[in-house]
């Protein structure tokens, strides 16, 4: 009987332990509407006047949809990925992993000439989210911090 106790409070002190841990991972859910005043965008296209992420998140699947407006129209992006690492197709013309990390998810895309790296992770609060980007390949290279406020459901 001694034993059994000894292993039972040793999974429950481990499960305790990890248990903030795994708390910590962030959930990016939610739409978010760029804050012009806070982002830094180093390459703007031509005409841009806003842009919003419509992330969904389960566990480690990401689902993100980016609408780039300009004026009136919008120009919608979108992907998902596995927050496992792995590389994986995107898209089908690009490779990509996401990374799941304490407290961001880093995604990486690629393909011959093409590469962008995109850190989000939460801002001030867990109301403001920063995508961090560091692109490189054509029209130019470029590093831009996008900064997102969560957008309040009324």
């Amino acid at each position: 009987m001694p034993k059994i106790s000894l292993l039972l409070w040793t999974i429950m002190l481990v499960l305790a332990i990890q248990s903030p841990v795994i708390a910590q991972v962030p959930n990016f859910t939610g739409t978010w509407v760029m804050n012009k005043e806070k982002s830094k965008i180093e390459d703007p296209s031509e005409g841009m006047t806003g842009s919003v992420f419509r992330i969904k998140q389960e566990g480690n699947k990401f689902r993100i949809k980016i609408y780039h407006i300009y004026g009136e129209k919008e120009k919608k992006i979108g992907f998902k990925m596995k927050a496992d690492g792995r590389t994986r197709k995107v898209k089908l013309i690009f490779k990509g992993k996401l990374e799941q990390k304490e407290n961001s998810l880093i995604a990486t895309m690629w393909r011959k000439n093409f590469l962008n790296i995109v850190n989000y992770k939460f801002g001030a609060n867990e109301n403001e989210l920063i995508a961090d980007e560091v692109f490189t390949g054509r029209p130019r290279d470029h590093h831009s911090v996008w900064v997102f406020d969560r957008e309040v459901v009324k």
